[in-house]
């Protein structure tokens, strides 16, 4: 045991002599995390502002004389009409995005509402136009007519409103704020904790095998009195830690924003501190320690197979795409931890990260995940053990 820790010391202070290694270890998560998050937050509130002021062209080819409608859109805010255009040229506006939108009432509509039928309007817009205020602002002004001629053929008929409405439904959400922000951000925190862990791992992982080959500090630790399993476990336990590090700073990078954003509601901005609580980090930590070793097992046995530094940057590169596919289907809809996901690798960290933020973690599917990655971590330590102590691997031309 001792050969090992002062392996992990001399491997460790190599590490920290790095630059480049410290950079992505630690510059990387306390930087980006926080402009993640403070980024999103404010491209967000502008794009919302910005769709709030804009001023929305709305065709209307009004076919009756009637102008009840066209005044209710006119209250509509941000509404500017385009009248005297025919369908064609409608049509056109909406394709080339002069109009946002546009409203054909029929000339029959006033007769049809008058005899108590269904008076035809069109409503135009584009289906692609994901923020489609246009379309939501026609409907206002229609719903507040529909709903004027609807009481007045009630009256007409001496018919109560309430008869057409016998349900009083009441719909009560129980979730919490806690549960609500928690499910939210649950699918976008085990994927930057996964991909920092993976980044702090991948380049001392690098440096601690390719690297000693290039220069030839490889050789000299083998003549060593230390065991090549002795070596292997502490260059594990150094690689291990960096990927740890770099996710435990990714974690707290998280709540760093919301003590700098002035206008966030303070409800939420305390619910959220509430959800990244010493419980919370300390769960997420515990997953953390597994998928750390199972990292720097599977990068440190590349690395170890690998010629050069360039060689081992090469054959990492395509493990970020196969690490992000199994976290990018947990965040589907209608997936959720069980006791079979609970054992499949990242998918399982994943989905237990969202139920642990929400508060509704249950224990045996945290015992269940937990043993899971212990496994593959175990393997992992195996693996790389084997791996170094073939010379064709090492040694390899």
């Amino acid at each position: 045991m001792k050969i090992i820790i002062a392996i992990f010391k001399k491997e460790l202070t190599d590490v920290l002599r790095d630059k480049r290694t410290l950079f992505f270890m630690i510059v990387i998560p306390v930087i980006v995390m926080p402009l993640i998050f403070i980024g999103s937050i404010k491209f967000q509130e502008y794009q919302s502002k910005k769709s709030d002021e804009k001023i929305l062209n709305i065709g209307l080819i009004n076919k009756t004389s009637d102008s009840q409608i066209r005044d209710y859109l006119l209250d509509q805010k941000g509404v500017y009409l385009v009248e005297d255009i025919d369908l064609d040229s409608l049509e056109l506006g909406i394709k080339n995005d002069s109009l946002q939108g546009g409203l054909y009432i029929h000339k029959n509509f006033i007769n049809d509402i008058s005899t108590n039928a269904m008076g035809k309007v069109e409503v135009y817009y584009k289906s692609s136009d994901l923020m489609s205020k246009a379309k939501n602002r026609i409907n206002n002004a229609l719903e507040i007519y529909k709903n004027e001629v609807v009481s007045e053929r009630l009256s007409q008929f001496n018919v109560d409103k309430d008869l057409l409405e016998p349900l009083d439904i009441i719909n009560k959400d129980i979730s919490t704020k806690k549960e609500t922000i928690g499910k939210a951000v649950g699918g976008l925190i085990p994927y930057m904790l996964v991909i920092f862990i993976f980044l702090g791992a991948m380049y001392p992982a690098i440096d601690l095998g390719a690297g000693e080959k290039e220069r030839g500090s490889l050789e000299t630790l083998l003549s060593s009195p230390a065991t090549k399993f002795e070596i292997t476990v502490g260059k594990l336990m150094v690689v291990s830690l960096a990927g740890m590090v770099s996710g435990l700073i990714s974690v707290i990078g998280i709540s760093v924003p919301f003590y700098f954003i002035g206008n966030i509601p303070d409800q939420i901005k305390s619910t959220v501190l509430e959800i990244i609580s010493p419980f919370i980090i300390v769960s997420v930590i515990i997953l953390m320690i597994p998928i750390a070793i199972f990292f720097a097992s599977m990068l440190l046995s590349i690395s170890f197979y690998a010629r050069s530094f360039k060689e081992a940057q090469s054959l990492m590169g395509p493990l970020n795409i196969i690490i992000i596919v199994p976290l990018m289907l947990t965040l589907g809809p209608g997936i959720e931890i069980d006791h079979i996901t609970a054992l499949i690798p990242l998918i399982n960290v994943g989905l237990l990260t969202k139920e642990i933020l929400a508060g509704s973690a249950q224990p045996i599917y945290f015992i269940e995940t937990l043993s899971s990655l212990l496994f593959f971590a175990a393997i992992g330590i195996r693996f790389s053990v084997y791996w170094f102590n073939k010379e064709n691997t090492i040694f390899r031309v």
